[in-house]
């Protein structure tokens, strides 16, 4: 009988953000396979776990996936972390995954996500997203998926490093436009833990004298509905939608005050409502 694989999500900053069945899973599994042995060993310390940690990375991934498959089929159970958060999701887990045996069971210990916590946290509806992890390291393809999603209807999610969060808010303003609502959040968890909710031109501003230092999840707002002058009315019209009101009642409403064309207040109520 083959052994189980666990997908086991860790701290993404705080320690004490763990489950219980976290904690027993790491103990009671024969092998921990982690990210960083370091960081790994820094949380396994502090719960008192003293059980075998070995490398699995994405440097390494493709050599490991053999050797974690021969422990599976000798019984062992296995416990599969990433430095911070839940595997898989922009971090390594995905090739492991994708060549296993079909026979083997994969056991998900749910658990702290960046990306969760940062939507549990937003200002900009989020009903439905569109997460796509770390955008390109190359500006130019960068700013052609930048350019490819910009038309979305949900908002944006993704993951940025402090070494490039100043261009790509500067690639965000001249594709998006200078008025695009963003959520940063930086450190979640963490001591240094930072929520902003501004528009993209004031981002610049701020992290032109404030060095951006940590790791950073954003929420780009729809194209449709960053504007500022949306964003004012944007608690109004999900009020009406609440209500029972009619999208051509909604316009009529907003139109009282709203400088925009109503062929625009229209679009925007739709994607609002879409997002609700």
């Amino acid at each position: 009988m083959s052994g189980d694989l666990y997908i086991v999500s860790t701290p993404i900053g705080n320690l004490e953000d763990i489950t219980i069945r976290a904690i027993t899973v790491l103990k009671e599994v024969d092998i921990i396979f982690a990210e960083s042995i370091e960081r790994t060993n820094t949380l396994l310390s502090h719960y008192q776990i003293t059980n075998k940690v070995l490398s699995y990375n994405k440097d390494n991934e493709k050599v490991k996936v053999k050797k974690i498959s021969e422990y599976l089929e000798k019984s062992y159970d296995i416990a599969l972390v990433t430095d911070a958060g839940t595997p898989s999701i922009s971090d390594p887990g995905f090739y492991l995954l994708s060549n296993l045996k079909p026979d083997i069971r994969v056991i998900p210990i749910p658990g702290p996500s960046s990306l969760s916590c940062a939507i549990s946290l937003s200002r900009i509806p989020t009903n439905s997203f569109m997460f796509i992890g770390f955008l390109p390291k190359k500006i130019s393809d960068r700013r052609k998926k930048l350019s490819e999603i910009s038309n979305q209807n949900s908002p944006i999610c993704l993951f940025e490093s402090k070494y490039r969060l100043n261009s790509l808010l500067k690639d965000i303003s001249e594709i998006y436009g200078q008025d695009t609502q963003i959520g940063v959040f930086r450190e979640l968890t963490k001591v240094y833990e930072t929520i902003i909710h501004d528009s993209v031109s004031n981002l610049i501003n701020y992290f032109e004298t404030n060095k951006p230092k940590g790791e950073f999840v954003l929420i780009i707002s729809p194209k449709a509905i960053s504007n500022k002058q949306t964003m004012d009315y944007l608690d109004i019209v999900e009020n009406l939608i609440s209500k029972k009101f009619t999208n051509k009642d909604i316009v009529e409403i907003i139109n009282l005050f709203s400088s925009e064309s109503k062929k625009e207040i229209y679009k925007n109520v739709l994607t609002i409502r879409h997002n609700m």
